[in-house]
């Protein structure tokens, strides 16, 4: 049990922190509006990328459809939470944008993985 809570945690505490910032109402913004776009978009490839890695490690690279499968539900799911927040919104396109990075972190583990 120690074992699968150790392996399962990182997975845990990432949905979690992708949710923190969901929750936020307003996040801060740069002055410069391609800037705040480019960071903005950054962080939300990174952030799926991290978790396709997460996840991937917990199924201990054996399984990258499941991986890349929960990472893009769990995308949605964070597009939908954000319908609810006052002053955000649930964007398509933030889904393609974090899919973007679930592809490129899928293809990296894969590469590096040799499966």
């Amino acid at each position: 049990m120690k074992t699968k809570l150790y392996i399962w945690l990182p997975v845990l505490i990432w949905m979690a922190v992708i949710f923190t910032f969901s929750s936020q109402p307003d996040l801060p913004s740069n002055q410069i509006d391609l800037l705040d776009f480019i960071f903005k978009k950054s962080a939300h490839m990174i952030e799926f990328g991290v978790l396709v890695f997460l996840l991937s490690r917990a199924y201990q690279f054996t399984r990258p459809a499941s991986s890349f499968l929960i990472a893009l539900s769990y995308a949605f799911t964070d597009e939908i939470h954000q319908l609810f927040v006052p002053g955000r919104g649930g964007k398509v396109s933030d889904v393609f944008i974090d899919l973007l990075g679930i592809i490129i972190a899928t293809k990296l583990i894969s590469r590096h993985s040799g499966k």
